[in-house]
């Protein structure tokens, strides 16, 4: 096994020697059928592992202790009832299937129903209110939704304001709770249909999802993501989780966005690999306990949820199991990765990505050069990441990061907004809006979003890095950085903090200006200091600095 899994792991260091046009052969290689016949992910990532029947896809943990384990050969038979029918119901090729579900085997089954059927699926994140719902099924207008029960009041809302009626299939709870009338029951709608539903044959560039951004700076788009999202991310997959056969993926990221439906989901499972959901709400004992009992080696979350892991693995430690973890969606700050590395002797590996990319720099694994808390170490293999400037020139230190060309990106466009799409692109170079620098060693450091970048007196401050300082400080239990308007230099750097503890407010607000000055210069030390009791954030957990930007000190 040492010497599988020894070989296995030169062969990994071996390919990131390789050019990107070999990265992205090794991968259309890898694939069940030639790019020629079609590419569909629910093949992809189902089907072509359903031939062993034994082989286990997803393991479902519930809050009560029950758990359940599915086979691919099983969801792609659920799948195969549920696509049928959706087509008995008169969905077409092309049609969109919206989904309101949370973590749980049927965001899945629906998912894979969808792409077999040749439909775009639509997921949404549970986290929204009527109104986010409602403004993503006015833009998609889908033929129908499947909605989880617990959901299903705010799905109901969302219903009067909408122009169009689509189909409902609720996943009912205990006694049928939370089917209205009207309503089709997801269970009852699979049981009572036959797997009779072929595989739509679609291209590589097909549609297969129609996945909405969170809408921090601006009204959510919708990104179509076509088939081949399997294949722009499975150098990520392969060189940052780096799974063996011996592993068990734990993934605790909502398959309402693109993290927990492609990367920790269909992009692992294409992979053939298994994984293993919790159904609850969030809570980091939970999570540790279903990691142990399952002896899970891996763990993918986002860097608020692992903030709270570590707090609980401080008091019962963590699984001896684990040995790695990753996670995105936000900037991974240096505190965190500290505190992680001191419980685990292993890295937090940091991932940097978005619906419209595809996972591009990353802490890969086995890297042989140290980590440095807070930064990214690579580029993705098959991926050319530069920094330039609005303009698309390139540039050598800070900038904003873009990608060169990319053979298989994430997203071919914004739904019913290409003038959204085409103000994406400088020639060859795709801009992301987020600025990073680079460092000597060629690392990545994330400043923040383009319009989130402080100019202040001439000087221009990046709030993650500032943030990362703050957050080193014991009395800190958040924060977060933005301008403040100031007559004299224009904007100054405000600091919001909430803290943890009972330190006086004024050592620590004297502690940070020192800290920053110290690591960053004088021109960045906060010049105003507010505390309060929690940080607006998205349903997502993403700080909303509109609002921190919008309110005046000391609100």
């Amino acid at each position: 096994m040492t010497s599988h899994r020894s070989e296995a792991i030169q062969a990994l260091l071996a390919e990131r020697e390789s050019t990107i046009d070999e990265i992205w052969r090794a991968a259309e290689e890898r694939l069940d059928r030639p790019l020629s016949e079609g590419l569909n992910t629910a093949h992809e990532a189902c089907d072509r592992w359903a031939r062993d029947r034994s082989r286990i896809a997803i393991i479902v943990r519930h809050p009560d202790g029950r758990s359940e384990r599915w086979t691919f050969a099983e969801l792609s038979h659920a799948s195969s009832r549920m696509a049928t029918a959706l087509t008995a119901a008169g969905l077409k090729p092309g049609d969109r299937f919206a989904a309101l579900l949370g973590q749980g085997v049927e965001a899945f089954i629906c998912a894979l129903a969808a792409w077999r059927a040749g439909l775009i699926y639509m997921p949404m994140f549970v986290g929204f209110g009527p109104d986010a719902v409602a403004e993503r099924l006015r833009s998609g207008r889908p033929e129908a939704v499947v909605v989880d029960h617990r959901y299903r009041e705010v799905l109901e809302k969302a219903r009067l304001l909408l122009d169009h009626d689509p189909k409902i299939y609720t996943v009912t709870g205990e006694g049928g709770r939370g089917l209205l009338v009207g309503d089709r029951s997801l269970w009852a709608e699979i049981d009572r249909h036959t797997a009779s539903a072929g595989t739509a044959v679609t291209a590589p560039g097909d549609a297969a999802t129609l996945m909405y951004t969170s809408g921090t700076t601006g009204a959510p788009k919708g990104c179509i993501q076509p088939h081949s999202m399997v294949l722009s991310l499975q150098p990520f997959v392969r060189h940052a989780f780096a799974l063996l056969p011996s592993d068990l993926l734990f993934t605790g990221a909502n398959p309402g966005w693109s993290y927990g439906l492609h990367v920790t989901g269909t992009a692992v499972m294409a992979q053939g690999r298994p994984a293993v959901i919790y159904t609850g709400d969030f809570d980091a004992r939970a999570w540790l306990r279903v990691m142990a009992e399952e002896r899970v080696t891996y763990a993918a979350g986002a860097p608020t949820a692992f903030r709270r892991v570590v707090q609980a693995a401080r008091q019962v430690g963590l699984p001896t199991s684990l040995r790695g973890a990753s996670c995105a969606g936000e900037p991974l700050d240096a505190p965190l990765a500290e505190a992680w590395h001191v419980l685990a002797g292993s890295d937090l590996q940091d991932g940097y990505g978005q619906s419209e990319s595809a996972m591009v720099l990353a802490n890969l694994a086995y890297d042989p050069h140290p980590a440095v808390p807070g930064a990214l170490s690579s580029v993705v293999p098959g991926f050319y990441v530069g920094l330039v400037d609005d303009d698309g020139n390139e540039q050598q230190e800070q900038g904003i990061i873009a990608l060169r060309s990319p053979r298989y990106q994430a997203s071919t466009g914004y739904w019913n907004a290409p003038h959204l799409w085409d103000a994406r692109w400088r020639g060859e170079w795709f801009l992301t809006g987020d600025l990073a620098r680079r460092d000597e060693q060629g690392r990545w450091h994330f400043i923040g979003r383009d319009d989130d970048l402080i100019v202040t007196s001439g000087y221009n401050v990046g709030p993650t890095e500032v943030e990362n300082i703050i957050l080193a400080h014991p009395g800190v239990q958040e924060a977060a950085v933005v301008a403040a308007p100031d007559p004299a230099r224009g904007n100054v750097v405000r600091a919001v903090i909430v803290p943890n503890g009972t330190d006086l407010q004024a050592r620590i607000a004297a502690d940070v200006r020192d800290a920053v000055k110290q690591h960053l210069g004088r021109h960045a030390a906060p010049k105003v200091i507010d505390f309060v009791d929690a940080l607006p954030r998205t349903e997502t957990g993403k700080i909303r600095r509109n609002v921190l930007r919008e309110q005046h000190s000391g609100d």
